[in-house]
């Protein structure tokens, strides 16, 4: 099985998504605080997605690792995401309850979600910074 971000390298060269080429590659980890759960009856077990818009369509370029349990969840999972200079590379967060039962997002509620540029969160702040957004609920 391919991973998520070969298939995001592989759709962007067939698309042709990006026009200049490749500057670097920025890893961005992800962390929730205080994630209200629409169960009142038990915590949350998130998920975050990581979705690029191209073309004004959003597709996934990879999810985090689901922490059961948890409304500070801390993700191990680190994104890859190459850079392109003097391109608008909009990011999609999105947090979801992944039920016990299936880890299927058609089952999962979702809890909220925020929207930036690659630019936005490199270019922040320096290196092993914070950004912080809070999410919104749809």
């Amino acid at each position: 099985m391919k991973k998520m971000s070969n298939i995001y390298e592989s759709a962007a060269n067939t698309l042709g998504i990006f026009s200049s080429p490749c500057l670097t590659k920025v890893e961005l980890r992800v962390a929730c605080k205080g994630i209200s759960d629409r169960d009142a009856l038990s915590k949350p077990d998130p998920c975050v997605i990581l979705k690029m818009q191209s073309h004004g369509q959003w597709f996934e370029v990879d999810r985090t690792e689901v922490i059961r349990t948890c409304i500070n969840p801390v993700y191990s999972k680190l994104f890859t995401v190459d850079f392109y200079f003097e391109e608008v590379q909009r990011l999609r967060f999105e947090v979801h309850d992944i039920s016990s039962n299936h880890n299927g997002l058609k089952e999962a509620d979702f809890l909220g979600g925020m929207e930036c540029t690659l630019g936005q969160v490199s270019f922040h702040s320096c290196p092993l910074t914070t950004f912080q957004r809070s999410i919104h609920r749809k």
